[in-house]
This record gives structure tokens, sequence and C-alpha cells, in this order.
């Protein structure tokens, strides 16, 4: 066999496996990433970056499969059909808690004094004056969820002692709001923008939890992807990054996928602000050990877990 066609042969077994040999995506060759998202603001960061190009031109190959509540993720996550989601703190604590193989490894969103995720509200036209006059009375929430913690907390704050804390449930979000507007219940903890859609009809505002470290919106995967496409999750996270800075930079160009994805009040649609992401960074400990706490005290889960045991940063680019 002649020199040249070894040398053809050589040649065309290289460009066979190398991913950039006739220009096609490095993403291609990688694992494809199987995501759970939510409909709500703090997963807008997730949008643009499958929107505005930035995961494939990282190189991770991303799948946005769209849930409409914590529950389905949970199951979906739990049986295999997805390799990670978008969700608070509390579902990825249960699920560790119950022996799934889980991880939080980024948190993308949290509240500081300039942003909130929650607050609690007065039906139209209540005498209540502060969080401290709802004292046995019923809030509207659901249960042992975030927002049910958040209530608890803000309430507690206030001064109302935990044994007149009163609630209500309605875990479906749309319906807790009505039940407030049309004063069928006469408090109720809803998330943004809803809360903001709510105060403009006439709900009064009471309290929200900005500052406070428990709402957080984190990226949790499953254990197992974790260690056999470690890579691959780094790279989705230095994605996710990326989009979070553009979000802050250019807040205007991201409107339209934020009106596209998250579902928002058709008043606000071209008014509510864009939401500011900080950079990704690792879950707040305190925060982290006080829902573990708190879910234990409710008896919702049973071993006395670690911060180590939830939360695994070492992926943030």
């Amino acid at each position: 066999m002649g020199h040249r066609v070894i040398a053809a042969i050589i040649m065309t077994c290289f460009c066979l496996t190398a991913p950039l040999c006739r220009g096609e995506p490095v993403a291609s060759r990688k694992v494809a990433i199987r995501f759970g998202t939510l409909p709500v603001l703090q997963a807008l960061p997730l949008f643009v970056a499958q929107e505005k190009g930035i995961f494939a031109r990282v190189g991770v190959n991303v799948e946005l499969i769209p849930f409409n509540t914590a529950a389905e993720k949970d199951i979906a996550l739990s049986s295999g059909n997805i390799d990670g989601y978008f969700g608070d703190l509390v579902t990825p604590t249960v699920l560790k808690a119950n022996g799934r193989d889980v991880a939080i490894v980024a948190t993308n969103y949290d509240t500081r004094r300039d942003r909130r995720m929650f607050g609690v509200l007065a039906k139209p036209g209540a005498k209540y004056k502060s969080l401290s006059d709802l004292a046995g009375v019923p809030v509207a929430i659901s249960s042992n969820s975030v927002v049910d913690f958040v209530t608890e907390t803000l309430l507690v704050s206030a001064g109302a002692p935990v044994d007149k804390i009163a609630t209500v449930e309605f875990k479906n979000i749309g319906l807790r709001m009505q039940m407030l507007l049309s004063g069928q219940v006469e408090a109720a903890t809803l998330p943004e923008p809803l809360l903001t859609a709510a105060v403009a009809k006439g709900a009064l505002l009471l309290a929200d939890d900005s500052g406070l470290s428990t709402s957080q919106t984190v990226l949790v995967f499953a254990g197992p992807f974790l260690k056999n496409h470690p890579d691959a999750v780094r790279d989705f996270l230095k994605a996710v990054n990326e989009a979070q800075r553009l979000i802050n930079a250019a807040p205007d160009t991201v409107r339209a996928v934020m009106v596209e994805h998250v579902r928002l009040p058709d008043p606000l649609r071209d008014s509510y602000p864009v939401p500011r992401f900080p950079d990704l960074h690792p879950p707040d400990k305190e925060a982290v050990l006080n829902i573990a706490g708190w879910l234990r005290k409710r008896e919702v889960i049973r071993p006395d877990l670690t911060y180590d045991q939830i939360v695994n940063a070492s992926f943030i680019p």
C-alpha cells in the first residue's frame, strides 16, 4: 500500500474522530443534558442561555424540559427522565432525605435588599396594619413548601407566636391569588410577579422576603450524572453564569425571552422589570441547614442531614 494511500486513511480516521474536523459543533459530540424548568422569573437565565445560543457556544447540548409544578419535576428526576432541574431549597432536601442521590450544585438567585421572591398580602380593604395582626388569621399557602417556610419565618420575625400561626391550603398559585383578591381568604403568600399584580389590584403587602437568605433558587443534578459527566455540568453552569451576566448587562435584550417563557400576568408583560441575577455561588449554609431543620421538625424528613450531603458546589466555574 502506497504512502499516499496510508496517509489518506489516517486523515480520514482523524476526521471521523475529531469533532471540529468538518466544522461540527462540539456539543454534537457531548452528552445531552435534560434539565427540568418552571415558567418562573428565577429560571430566566436558563431560557436565555438556550434562546441566545449560549449553551451551544460553550459546547454543551441542553434540552430544557418544561414542568408546571415542583412535584412533577421531582418525579421526573427520581425516575431518571431528566438529569437535573431548577427549584428551591426544599425539594432537593426532601429527595435527599428520602434516599435519592441528588445534589444542589449552585444558587442562581437569592433575595437581597433590592429584590424579593415572596410576600405576605392581606385581601383588598383589610384593616391589618402589620404581619403581627395576622396571628390566628389563616394565611393561604402551599404546606411544607418554601412558601410555608417563608410565611412562618416572616410571621415569627414580626412577633407572632408559632402556635398562633394559622394557614389554609391552596397549592394552586393562581387560585390562591383569586381567593385573596375576591376576599374569600384574609391573607395569602404569593411569589413574584403575582405579588406585584395582586398589589396593583388592591391587595395589601404586609411583608416580603427581601434580605431573607432562605429564599434561594438552585440548580440540582442527579448524583450519577454528576459522577459520569462532570465536564458537561461545568459547561452547563458556565453557560448559565454567562446568561445571568447578559441579563444584568442588557436586560432589554432578553425581555422577549422572559415574556415567552415566564408566566406573567397580561398587564405586566411590557412593564415588569427584568430581574437581576448574581453570579452562581454555593447555597448559603445557614439557609440550607435551617430548611433541613424545619423539615425535620415538621416530620417531613427524618435524617439529620449535613450541608455537604445536600450541596456539591465543586462544579461552579
